[in-house]
C-alpha cells in the first residue's frame, strides 16, 4: 500500500502547560511594545557582555541547562554552574550529549523546579535597564506582536533561532542549550534588565523539518519566519530609508492539523504526522426540552476536503458528537462562543486545543454564495465564515473557496457506524497492528485509495443500485485479472505518489519544484497509458459487445472519464514547460533558475532578460581577466573559480602586485585576490543572480496558480483513480478461496448463510469453523445466544455484523452463499468499559449505549447486544436483560437481534420471534478436578446451554485448583438455592390459581401455561 514518510519513533514527552506556567507565551506578550537587531552576537558583545556571563536566576526551574560539555536536566542541587557559549552546534555534540537523544532520556521525571542557580560571576545589577534593544530582537518583538499564538522560529543567517519564552519552550522539547538573556518580550522578568539581548536557542537549517515535527506534536503552533531579502539585493537597494537587519516575514504556520499538508516528504514511506487530522469550526446551542443543536465544518488540508454537518442529540447525550469525532479527528476546534464543561471536556479527551470566543469575522461573500448553494443553515455558514478567519493564519483558506471540496457529513445514500460500533467491531484499529477488517481489506496500491477504501468501510451503502454496481465491477474485474491493460495500469498505480494530495499542496502553494514535475509526469504517464490502449478501451466501453461496457456501469463510468481527461487535459502542455534537467540539479540555486524550459515557457521574458544581465556582468569579468593576464604576463592564467572569481598568485610573487588588490585567502604556496574591479562585479552578479532567483520563484507561483486553475477537474480525475485503487483492492479480497458475491433481497429482515467465516479471524491463520446463519420473520429476528466462556459467541455475533458490512460495502463475503437485506442502521452493545473521566462506572456505560439504541433503533436495524446485565448483580441483571429482550419482541418494528447472554432462563421467554441458539462443546472429567472441563466445538446448535462453565476459563489462566473447587462447591450450593427458590415460586403460583374464582376450564388452562413456563426454566438450567 502506498504510504508517506514515517513519523519519529519517539519524541520527549515535554507538558507543554508546565511551562507555560512559567512563561506565558499569550499573558506575557499582550504587554509588548516594540523593538530592533542586525547581528545578535555582535552586539552583545559590543554591549560589553561577557559570553560566559550567567543567567543569575534568569532561567526558568525547568529549563535545559548545559555545563560545558555535558547537559543537567536541572535536577535538586545546592549549586549549578551556567555555561552560556555559544560556540557549540548542534551536529558537533559530545557522545554524552548524542546519547540524551535516545528514548530512555525522554523523560518529564529528570525535570525538577527544586533547583538553585548560582552564577559563575556577578553582573551589575540593571545594566541594561535603560538600553534600546539590538536591532534583530526589535523586529523579533514586532513579529511576535503580530503573531501571539504562534511560537517563532526565525531564520538568522544558516541557522533557525527561538527568542525569549518561545526559546525556553523550544529548547525544552527539543533538548537544545539555551543561551542567556531577557526570558519575556516586555521585561516582566525582573532579572531580564540584567541583559540588553533576547535568550535564544537555535539549530541549524538542515535540521528545521525534524526539529518542527517535535515541535508540532507537542500540540504547538509554530510560525516559521524567512529572510525575504538578501546581502546583495539589500546593498543596491534604494531604498534610503533602509535598516540595518534584514526584511522577515512569517513565510509558513504549522500545527499537527497542517504539518501534512505543509511540509514536503519523500513520496511513499509510511504515515505522516496529521495526515488525518483536521481543523473544526463549531456551535452548539440549547434548544427545547434540553435538547442542543450542532452546526460543524471540518476542514482536512490532506484530503482537501470540507465537511459540513449540523445535528440534534439530548443535553445528557454526546454519543453523536463524539462519531463525528472518531471520524474527522479534529486537533483544533475554534468557536464564537463558549462550550458547555461536558463538551469541553469531550473535546480535551481527544486532545483538541480549543479556541473560544472568537469575534470580529467579516462574511465573505463568495463563501456565502456557495454555502448557499449547498443549502447550509445560517449556523453553518457562521461557522464557515470563522474557520475562513482563523485558517488565514495558516495560508491555507484558499479550500473554503473551492466548491468542489464540500461534502456532507450524513447522507441518505450511507449507513453511519457509530464510534462504538467501528471500536467494538475492530474496523480500524487492533492493538496488535493485525485484526481490523481494514487490515485484511486494504491491498490498495496508493494513499488516495486507500483512504478512499476507509471511506467506504465507515460508511456502507444503502442503496441496492450503489452496492450493485460495485460488485459487478469487481467480478468483472476479477474476470480481466489477465487483462494487459489492466495489468498496466496497476503497475503505474503502484508507482504514484500521494497526487490527490500534491494537488492540494498545489492550491496552497505550499509545494517544491520537484513535486510538481513528478506530479505532472505521474499524470503524463496515465495519459501515456490511455493512449497506447486507446482501441482496447474504445471496443470496451464504446462497442455493444464490449465486456466492461455489458458488466459494469461503474467501470464504464470511470474509464471513460479517465480516458477522456487524459486525451484533453494540459498536463502534457505543463510538462513541455519544465527544464526536466534542471530537477536533477543537486545546486538548489540552479535548480530554481533553471527550473522552467525557456524555449517552451510562454511568460519567460523577464527571466531570460535577467539571465542577459548576468552574462553581460560575466563578460566585464572575462574583459577584466584579459586586463589581469597582461598585466602578470600570464596569457593563459584563469580564475580560480566562476563563482568568487578570484586571482591566485603565488606567494613569491606578491610583492610585484598593485596596493589595491584585496587578498581573500592563502595557503602556503599561493594568496588569492580581487582587484577593485573584479571585487565590484562580484558583487553586482550575485545581486543579479538574486533577482534571478527571486524572478523565478515569482514564476513558479504564478505557474502554480495555472495549474490550480485545473483544480476541480484534477480532482475528479484523480478521484477516479482513487475509487479504482479501493475496487482493487476488494477484488483482490474477494478472489480468496470461498469468498462468494451476496445476494440482496427484497425481503424487510433477512440474513441468511451457510458456512459463513469471520473474515479477520481467517486472515490471521486460525483454524476457523464455519457456521450457518438464519435470521428472518419467519425464522425468527432475535438470537438468543448461550455457551460456555471462550466458546466462540462473541466471535459468532462480529461475524455477522461483520459480514453484512462487508456485503453493504459491496465486497464479496467469506462464505458459501450469503443472502442478506439492506440495513440502515447498526448498534452495538459489546464489551465492558468504565470512563472515569466523565465519572461513569462500567454498568452507567452499559445503560447509557443501551438507551441510545433504544432512542436511535428502526425496524431495518441490526443490534448486537452481547451479555447485557453484566455490569451489576445477577437478579439486576437477569433482570434487565429480560426486560430488554421482551420489550423488543413485543414491538411491530423488531429489529434484527442478535443477543449473548450467561442467564439461561431468559430462553423462558416464549414468542415466535425468538429463537435460543448455543455454541457446542464436550464436556470432560479430569481427575482431582470436582468440575467438568469443556472441548469447544464453537458450532452453532438450536437450544440452550445449561451451564457457562467459568470454572473452566479459571482454570485455563492457571488458577490454583483448590481456589476453583472451593468455587464449583459455592457454585452448586447456589444453584441448588436458586431452583429451591424457584419451586417455592411454582408452588405459590399454583396454589393462587386454584383458589381464585375462576371456572375449572380456567384454572386448568392457567395451570398448564404455569407449568410450560417452569419447563422451559428447567430446561434452561439443566
Amino acid at each position: 500500500m502506498a504510504g508517506q514518510p514515517s513519523i519519529s519513533k519517539f519524541f520527549k514527552q515535554v507538558k507543554i502547560n508546565e511551562y507555560k506556567t512559567t512563561v506565558d507565551v499569550k499573558n506575557s506578550a499582550g504587554r509588548i511594545r516594540s523593538e530592533l537587531d542586525s547581528n545578535a552576537d555582535k552586539m552583545a558583545n559590543e554591549g560589553g557582555i561577557n559570553p560566559q556571563t550567567t543567567l543569575k536566576d534568569n532561567i526558568p526551574q525547568d529549563a535545559t541547562i548545559k555545563d560545558c560539555n555535558m547537559s543537567n536536566k536541572n535536577q535538586a542541587r545546592e549549586h549549578v554552574i551556567v555555561d552560556v557559549d555559544d560556540s557549540e552546534e548542534e551536529g558537533h555534540s559530545t557522545a554524552f550529549q548524542r546519547k540524551r537523544t535516545l528514548p530512555n532520556s525522554f523523560d518529564t521525571a529528570a525535570y525538577s523546579n527544586n533547583v538553585i542557580i548560582k552564577p559563575k560571576r556577578q553582573t551589575t545589577v540593571n545594566k541594561f535597564k535603560d538600553m534600546k534593544l539590538t536591532p534583530l530582537d526589535q523586529q523579533i518583538k514586532e513579529l511576535k506582536e503580530s503573531h501571539l499564538d504562534k511560537l517563532l522560529v526565525v531564520r538568522v543567517g544558516y541557522k533557525y533561532k527561538c527568542f525569549a519564552q518561545d526559546a525556553v519552550i523550544a529548547s525544552q522539547i527539543l533538548q537544545i542549550k539555551l543561551i542567556a538573556g531577557k526570558l519575556t518580550f516586555d521585561n516582566s522578568n525582573p532579572q531580564d534588565e540584567e541583559f540588553r539581548q533576547f535568550a535564544y536557542c537555535s539549530f541549524p537549517d538542515t535540521r528545521l523539518n525534524v526539529h518542527l515535527e517535535r515541535l508540532v506534536h507537542h500540540d504547538l503552533k509554530v510560525g516559521v519566519v524567512e529572510q525575504s531579502e538578501t546581502t546583495a539585493i539589500k546593498k543596491y537597494s534604494k531604498d534610503k530609508n533602509k535598516s540595518n537587519v534584514f526584511q522577515r516575514n512569517v513565510t509558513n504556520t504549522f500545527s499537527k492539523a497542517t504539518y501534512g499538508i505543509n511540509n514536503t516528504f519523500s513520496p511513499r514511506s509510511g504515515p505522516i504526522l496529521g495526515e488525518n487530522n483536521s481543523i473544526w469550526a463549531l456551535s452548539a446551542t440549547v434548544g427545547p426540552e434540553k435538547s442542543r443543536s450542532y452546526a460543524l465544518i471540518s476542514v482536512n488540508f490532506s484530503k482537501g476536503e470540507v465537511v459540513y454537518d449540523s445535528f440534534q442529540e439530548t443535553s445528557s447525550s454526546l454519543e453523536k458528537l463524539i462519531t463525528r469525532l472518531s471520524y474527522l479527528e479534529p486537533k483544533e476546534v475554534v468557536s464564537d462562543g463558549q462550550f458547555t464543561i461536558d463538551i469541553t471536556q469531550c473535546l480535551r479527551k481527544r486532545k483538541c486545543i480549543i479556541h473560544e470566543s472568537i469575534s470580529n469575522v467579516t462574511p465573505n461573500l463568495q463563501i456565502s454564495e456557495t454555502c448557499e448553494k449547498l443549502k447550509m443553515n445560517e449556523h453553518q455558514l457562521k461557522m464557515v465564515d470563522l474557520l475562513y478567519h482563523y485558517i488565514k493564519s495558516y495560508g491555507n483558506e484558499q479550500i473554503l473557496l473551492l466548491s468542489s471540496t464540500y461534502k456532507p457529513f450524513v447522507s441518505n445514500t450511507h449507513m453511519l457506524l457509530t464510534s462504538n460500533t467501528i471500536q467494538s467491531l475492530d474496523i480500524f484499529s487492533n492493538e496488535g497492528g493485525k485484526g481490523s477488517l481494514f487490515w485484511v481489506l486494504d491491498h490498495t496500491r496508493t494513499s488516495f485509495g486507500s483512504r478512499e477504501l476507509k471511506e467506504w468501510i465507515s460508511k456502507p451503502l444503502v442503496n441496492r443500485s450503489d452496492i450493485e454496481d460495485r460488485l459487478d465491477a469487481i467480478q468483472c474485474i476479477k474476470g480481466q485479472i489477465n487483462n494487459l491493460f489492466f495489468e498496466s495500469l496497476n503497475r503505474v498505480l503502484k508507482s504514484s505518489p500521494d497526487l490527490l494530495r500534491t494537488l492540494n499542496r498545489i492550491a496552497y502553494g505550499n509545494t517544491s519544484r520537484k513535486e510538481v514535475y513528478y506530479f505532472l509526469k505521474q499524470l503524463a504517464l496515465f495519459a501515456n497509458h490511455f493512449e497506447t490502449h486507446a482501441n482496447f478501451l474504445h471496443h470496451q466501453l464504446e462497442s455493444s459487445d464490449g465486456k466492461i461496457r455489458k458488466n459494469s456501469r461503474l467501470l464504464t463510468r470511470i474509464l471513460t472519464e479517465m480516458r477522456d481527461y487524459s486525451k484533453n487535459s494540459k498536463v502534457t502542455h505543463f510538462l513541455s514547460m519544465i527544464n526536466v534537467s534542471a530537477i536533477l540539479e543537486k545546486d538548489m540555486e540552479k535548480q530554481i533558475s533553471e527550473y522552467f524550459n525557456l524555449n517552451n515557457y510562454d511568460h519567460s521574458e523577464t527571466l531570460i532578460q535577467r539571465q542577459r544581465q548576468i552574462s553581460a556582468v560575466k563578460e566585464e569579468l572575462m574583459d577584466e581577466l584579459v586586463s589581469i593576464r597582461k598585466l602578470l604576463r600570464r596569457p593563459h592564467m584563469d580564475y580560480k573559480d566562476a563563482v568568487d572569481y578570484l586571482i591566485e598568485v603565488r606567494n613569491t610573487q606578491i610583492k610585484d602586485l598593485p596596493s589595491d588588490w584585496v587578498k581573500v585567502n592563502d595557503t602556503k604556496m599561493v594568496s588569492r585576490f580581487h582587484t577593485p574591479t573584479t571585487s565590484r562585479l562580484v558583487e553586482k552578479l550575485q545581486y543579479h543572480k538574486d533577482l534571478l532567483l527571486h524572478e523565478a520563484d515569482e514564476e513558479f507561483h504564478r505557474f502554480l496558480s495555472r495549474i490550480k486553475k485545473e483544480y476541480s477537474n484534477l480532482r475528479s480525475y484523480l478521484q477516479n483513480y482513487a475509487v479504482y485503487d479501493a475496487i482493487l483492492s476488494l477484488a483482490a479480497t474477494s478472489c480468496n478461496q470461498g469468498y462468494v458475491r451476496p445476494v440482496f433481497t427484497s425481503k424487510k429482515q433477512c440474513i441468511k448463510s451457510s458456512n459463513a467465516r469471520n473474515p479477520v479471524i481467517e486472515s490471521l491463520d486460525v483454524s476457523y469453523v464455519p457456521n450457518d446463519i438464519n435470521m428472518n420473520e419467519e425464522d425468527g429476528k432475535v438470537l438468543v445466544l448461550t455457551g460456555p466462556n471462550m466458546g466462540g459467541k462473541s466471535s459468532y455475533v462480529r461475524k455477522v455484523a461483520l459480514l453484512v458490512i462487508l456485503a453493504q460495502i459491496g465486497s464479496f463475503v467469506p462464505a458459501d452463499y450469503f443472502e442478506v437485506s439492506i440495513f440502515d442502521s447498526m448498534f452495538t452493545r459489546i464489551g465492558a468499559y468504565d470512563d472515569i473521566l466523565r465519572g461513569q462506572s462500567t454498568f452507567k456505560v452499559e445503560m447509557l449505549d443501551i438507551m441510545r439504541i433504544l432512542e436511535g433503533f428502526s425496524k431495518t436495524s441490526l443490534l448486537l447486544l452481547d451479555e447485557v446485565g453484566r455490569g451489576t448483580s445477577t437478579e439486576d441483571g437477569k433482570a434487565i436483560a429480560f426486560s430488554l429482550l421482551k420489550y423488543f419482541i413485543g414491538r411491530l418494528d423488531c429489529p434484527l437481534i442478535l443477543f449473548t447472554t450467561h442467564y439461561p432462563s431468559l430462553a423462558g421467554l416464549s414468542s415466535t420471534l425468538l429463537k435460543n441458539y448455543y455454541m457446542d462443546y464436550e464436556e470432560q472429567r479430569t481427575a482431582g478436578e470436582s468440575w467438568s472441563s469443556v472441548v469447544f466445538l464453537y458450532k452453532l446448535r438450536p437450544g440452550t446451554a445449561r451451564n457457562s462453565f467459568g470454572m473452566n476459563v479459571a482454570k485455563l489462566a492457571g488458577i490454583d485448583k483448590n481456589i476453583i473447587n472451593t468455587a464449583f462447591t459455592v457454585s452448586e450450593c447456589m444453584r441448588k438455592e436458586s431452583i429451591s427458590s424457584e419451586k417455592m415460586a411454582l408452588s405459590f403460583q399454583m396454589k393462587k390459581v386454584m383458589s381464585s374464582n375462576a371456572s375449572s376450564n380456567e384454572k386448568l388452562v392457567k395451570l398448564l401455561h404455569v407449568g410450560k413456563q417452569e419447563n422451559n426454566n428447567a430446561a434452561g438450567c439443566s
